[in-house]
């Protein structure tokens, strides 16, 4: 009996994990390019030239969350390589939090 609830409270454990992996994974993965006033095109970081790739413009405001190696929205700069937790706002990308991992 103590081995059944052990293995059940492991295999809460592991679920548990995984589900929290996965609903804090990023929505998108590349490098800042094009970067204007509020907005910026992410350009993928592998690129196969056989496959269409996409190329999002992406939406931030005073409200995002900038965290990693930047600590603020006024310090990203062209060319470094982010990820995205992006929210769909009256059909503009908006991004929620963006975590800066190169510069």
């Amino acid at each position: 009996m103590k081995r059944i609830m052990l293995m059940v409270l492991i295999l809460m454990a592991i679920i548990t994990a995984l589900t929290i992996l996965f609903l804090n994974r990023a929505d998108y993965h590349g490098e800042i390019w094009s970067l204007e006033e509020s907005k910026f095109v992410l350009y993928p970081i592998n690129i196969d030239p056989t496959k269409q790739f996409d190329v999002p413009e992406i939406h931030f405001s005073k409200d995002t969350e900038v965290a990693g190696r930047i600590k603020s929205i006024v310090n990203l700069k062209k060319g470094q390589e982010v990820k995205l937790w992006v929210e769909v706002i009256e059909g503009q990308k908006v991004a929620s939090k963006i975590k800066v991992i190169k510069e």
